[in-house]
């Protein structure tokens, strides 16, 4: 058996997604490995859990600074979790997101941006999935819908999160996508931006190879 390992948006909303597993935040991400049929080299679809590790997601935010909308983007999401297409509810693992990589458009704007989520010091926000409320399994060509249920550190201060999530797989079944989205309450992160709405909007999406 091949084991697969993931390395799964102010408020933040974070969307996921996997060709096979799909975990997920205004913008989607999808992230996986293309093969020709009858090339492809399967990493599980048995019981045994899988790991996967995929540096190619990206979230995307949307926040307002003095009524002016702040669009941004973050590349850089990692996810690196263990799941098992046959036995999803046992899904664990951690998503991060790369803060050094904000961008908003604007240099200077993403230097304050940056300032005020505290990057220096902790330059990922890290979402630790705790438990995957989703139906068991996953099959080619299908979509599941449910929730994450897990924590979201920010500027070295963990919350509990609860997120609504999308998986799909590929028809072909080489990947899941998972995107997801949720908000951040900016003051249960000891963070405070002059002029900024109290929370922000983040989606998060990724893809889960689940073949090469």
């Amino acid at each position: 058996m091949n084991t697969h390992t993931l390395n799964s948006r102010p408020t933040l909303r974070f969307r996921l997604t996997h060709p096979r597993l799909w975990l997920a935040a205004g913008a989607v991400v999808v992230l996986g490995a293309a093969a020709g049929i009858g090339t492809l080299s399967y990493l599980g679809r048995g019981p045994a859990p899988i790991e996967v590790t995929n540096t190619s997601g990206a979230a995307t935010f949307n926040f307002r600074v003095t009524g002016i909308p702040v669009p941004g983007k973050i590349e850089g999401v990692t996810p690196h979790l263990t799941f098992s297409p046959s036995n999803l509810s046992a899904a664990r693992g951690t998503v991060t997101l790369g803060l050094s990589h904000l961008n908003t458009g604007i240099a200077l704007r993403d230097m304050h941006a940056r300032e005020f989520l505290g990057v220096e010091k902790h330059p990922v926000a890290t979402f630790k999935l705790q438990k995957l409320n989703v139906a068991q399994k996953i099959g080619p060509g299908q979509t599941l819908r449910g929730t994450a249920d897990g924590t979201l550190n920010l500027n070295g201060v963990a919350v509990p999160l609860h997120s609504p999530i999308t998986l799909t797989e590929a028809a072909d079944g080489s990947v899941i996508d998972v995107s997801t989205g949720f908000d951040v309450t900016f003051a249960r992160h000891h963070i405070s931006i002059p002029g900024a709405d109290p929370r922000t909007d983040v989606k998060v999406m990724f893809r889960l190879p689940l073949s090469q």
